[in-house]
């Protein structure tokens, strides 16, 4: 009987044992894990599609900023992914033109695909809306300084060309402030600089390049073992 006791026993320790031994093991790999800066790919993969038509994106500001958004928008997609094959269509008016749509619709996407042969298109709306100026200095009449904002909202889709389904789309925003405020007659105000890239400053690279955030690998911090 005693001999049975010390065998059952004998049992009990050695599971305990085991027990023991397991909860060590998994506290030292817990114990061992660390934080790694790993390197993520991007959201978005440009890299499946052949080639890509861009239209000229579209904006309630000067015509010279059409290009300007679009140009750049161009240059932050190759530069984060670059070798991404890009054809330039022009401007709505004239893609719409050409294949006698009047509205991007998914039929208009599907037919721009087939006569440009491009497997997906992208194209944006830039809204600039500016804010009420502040009066700083009063001189003579018509010619009242002032300072201002100018605030604008970049909004951009990606839609595959094959069903004319949407891929991707995104909506960035931003503010910047003008110092060369004008005030002319009755009260309304003018921005007397002529050059877009004067006159928005950094605003529509700094939009561009968080619209396309998700066209770039990015590195994050994270636990690894």
């Amino acid at each position: 009987m005693k001999k049975i006791e010390f065998k059952h026993l004998q049992q009990r320790i050695t599971w305990q044992n085991l027990i023991v031994a397991i909860i060590t093991i998994l506290a030292m790999l817990i114990g061992c894990s660390h934080t790694e800066k790993v390197l993520v790919p991007p959201k978005v993969e440009l890299n499946a599609y052949n080639k890509i038509g861009v239209i000229e994106f579209s904006t309630n500001a000067e015509d010279d900023v059409r290009q300007y958004v679009t140009q750049n928008f161009i240059q932050n997609v190759q530069s984060a992914q670059p070798g991404t094959r890009i054809l330039e269509l022009g401007s709505q008016e004239n893609v719409l033109g050409s294949i006698r749509r009047n509205e991007l619709d998914f039929e208009t996407i599907k037919t721009i695909g087939e006569k440009y042969h491009v497997d997906a298109v992208i194209f944006g709306h830039l809204q600039v809306s500016e804010i009420k100026p502040k009066v700083k200095v009063l001189t003579v009449p018509k010619s009242v300084h002032a300072t201002a904002y100018i605030e604008a909202l970049l909004s951009t889709r990606l839609l595959e060309t094959d069903s004319g389904a949407t891929l991707w789309t995104n909506a960035t925003t931003g503010k910047i402030s003008v110092a060369n405020v004008n005030v002319i007659e009755k009260g309304l105000f003018n921005i007397g600089i002529s050059d877009p890239k004067e006159k928005y400053g950094k605003l529509v690279p700094e939009l561009v390049y968080l619209n396309t955030m998700d066209f770039r690998a990015q590195y994050e911090y994270r636990k690894v073992k």
